[in-house]
């Protein structure tokens, strides 16, 4: 995957070609077993791009000293990350994929950032980067829930942002992925006639932030500029539990036997916040409440950390007894931070939950 530079390889910043690349298969959808969980990267002066000789593999940071070899042997990976869906419901399903495989590498000038994107059968994984190297951190997974090749939830496979779709602040692009007709793409023609499929994209970068936020019993948090909903999965491909309405659904089915389920919020800035408010979404026969007593985390620095002296009214039954549509309230000590969610143990025979609304307060 060669990095995207810019046209005519114009950022580079020593000139040469730079190129990421995955060891075993690019992905194979029928055998998991070789799909890489490592990146790797080398470069290559720009005149002598067919010559093998003139390639240098990166191998590794010694004080601060990055290691280029011509020995390929001698690589060192600067990503390495996990499978995903080892557990599904479904027998001959795929399963255990990595989250490493064939996508693009962009260079984001104007938030000097490269940006790796990612994707498995049911995911969309992105990285963000200051250099080629890394150290690479992912963010903003998205998990589509299931059966993500449809022509609603449009998921796909060699997942890019052509550096031509960047706009001038950076802030802005448009992620590309393709699928088969097979697959949930454009129906009729060709049974290998891939789509060419644009997402619009956004990026906020996260600026150290003191939070002011007096306590406002009327401001409900989930609904500030900014708000990005995270989650476990989305079913249905809908992200709407903080538009007002409590009496809709949304739950994260997803076929993965998966011990833990989440619902939230992340800001461009730290909030104080005391309170959450979480309403249900629909109660099935086979799923769709916690199993294990959600609780409320906030996240500072990256790191969700559980709040302090939380207490919920009403009490919360892990049973199908939560109820559709039923609010649970939680307060807890006053704290802050960037982020707000409710997370549990998954529950019911299919390990899912649901939620129709999640409201955040400082009151």
């Amino acid at each position: 995957m060669f990095l995207d530079y810019g046209k005519d390889n114009a950022n580079s910043p020593d000139g040469s070609v730079h190129a990421h690349g995955l060891d075993h298969n690019w992905r194979d959808t029928f055998d998991p077993d070789p799909d890489p969980t490592d990146l790797y990267l080398a470069r290559v002066p720009a005149d002598s791009v067919q010559d093998r000789s003139t390639w240098q593999f990166y191998a590794g940071d010694g004080g601060g000293t990055v290691r280029w070899t011509s020995d390929i042997d001698q690589r060192v990976a600067v990503l390495h990350d996990r499978r995903v869906y080892q557990n599904v419901g479904t027998p001959g399903r795929v399963r255990d994929l990595s989250v490493i495989s064939q996508g693009g590498v962009v260079y984001n000038k104007p938030l000097n950032r490269y940006l790796y994107t990612s994707w498995t059968e049911y995911t969309s994984s992105f990285y963000e980067a200051a250099s080629p190297w890394g150290p690479w951190k992912r963010f903003t997974p998205k998990d589509f829930g299931g059966y993500p090749w449809t022509h609603t939830k449009h998921g796909g496979y060699a997942t890019t942002i052509p550096s031509k779709y960047i706009a001038a602040d950076g802030k802005s692009m448009w992620l590309q992925s393709n699928v088969c007709p097979c697959g949930g793409g454009y129906p009729g023609g060709d049974f290998w006639a891939y789509t060419y499929s644009l997402r619009r994209m956004s990026l906020t970068p996260s600026e150290p932030t003191t939070p002011g936020n007096a306590p406002d019993g009327s401001r409900n948090l989930a609904r500030e500029p900014g708000t990005v909903p995270v989650e476990r999965a989305t079913h249905f491909g809908t992200a709407v539990y903080n538009d007002g309405n409590r009496s809709q659904n949304e739950d994260d089915w997803n076929d993965e036997r998966k011990p833990t389920s989440w619902w939230g919020y992340t800001w461009p800035r730290e909030y104080r916040v005391n309170q959450v408010a979480y309403t249900t979404g629909t109660m099935f026969g086979d799923g769709g409440w916690f199993g294990a007593a959600p609780r409320i985390q906030v996240r500072r620095d990256g790191v969700w950390t559980d709040v302090e002296a939380q207490r919920v009214t009403p009490a919360y039954p892990t049973s199908s007894a939560a109820g559709t549509n039923r609010t649970y309230v939680f307060d807890f000590a006053t704290t802050s931070g960037d982020g707000v969610r409710v997370i549990g143990g998954s529950g019911g025979t299919q390990t899912f939950t649901s939620i129709a609304e999640l409201e955040a307060y400082h009151r």
